[in-house]
């Protein structure tokens, strides 16, 4: 993974995180997970990433997320959770659309 990769996954996470807050949607484990699913799904499918760094996008975007939560989130359920998310193909453009559109 690229720094420029690590940014622009950060930078699109805190634009949902914000969206999201925003909207009062509130910013729960599931709506991240299903954010970030997406979220690394598009990047694989647009080639911003290849598959070996899905993993490690992944735990930068869990990483986040625990950052928000005051880092309550134990390492070993980050990598939990990072594995989780890429065990998913799917893509909801819907939940994409906040940032992109």
């Amino acid at each position: 993974m690229t720094p420029q990769q690590r940014d622009m996954a950060i930078g699109d996470f805190e634009k949902y995180m914000r969206y999201a807050v925003k909207q009062n949607e509130g910013f729960t484990l599931e709506n991240f997970i299903f954010f970030s699913t997406s979220l690394i799904n598009f990047y694989q499918g647009s080639d911003l990433i290849s598959h070996a760094d899905r993993r490690d996008i992944a735990l930068i975007l869990s990483q986040s997320f625990n950052a928000g939560l005051g880092n309550r989130i134990t390492p070993d359920d980050l990598h939990e959770i990072a594995q989780l998310i890429i065990s998913d193909s799917s893509i909801d453009y819907s939940v994409l659309n906040p940032i992109f559109g």
